[in-house]
């Protein structure tokens, strides 16, 4: 299960700013990136793309997306099922 969410780190805490689903004890592994860092990576990355599928209809760029993002999702299911 992933998961992202905002927090605040406060007091030598990280604090989720809402209510997070994990088990009491669970443990994790936490990747940090300030927001503004990934505001400017998300931006740079729409503007490439629409460098690039400029003469493309925005219909076949949303289709040809969630595509992709299904397949994705198919093949990140099948690896997590036991052998």
């Amino acid at each position: 299960m992933e998961q992202t969410f905002r927090a605040i780190f406060q007091n030598g805490v990280l604090r989720p700013l809402k209510p997070i689903r994990l088990k009491e004890k669970s443990h994790v592994l936490i990747t940090l990136q300030r927001e503004s860092e990934w505001q400017d990576e998300f931006e740079g990355l729409l503007r490439r793309m629409r460098l690039r599928t400029k003469a493309t209809p925005p219909q076949i760029v949303e289709e040809q997306v969630t595509y992709a993002r299904a397949e994705v999702k198919a093949k990140r299911r099948a690896h997590r099922r036991p052998a």
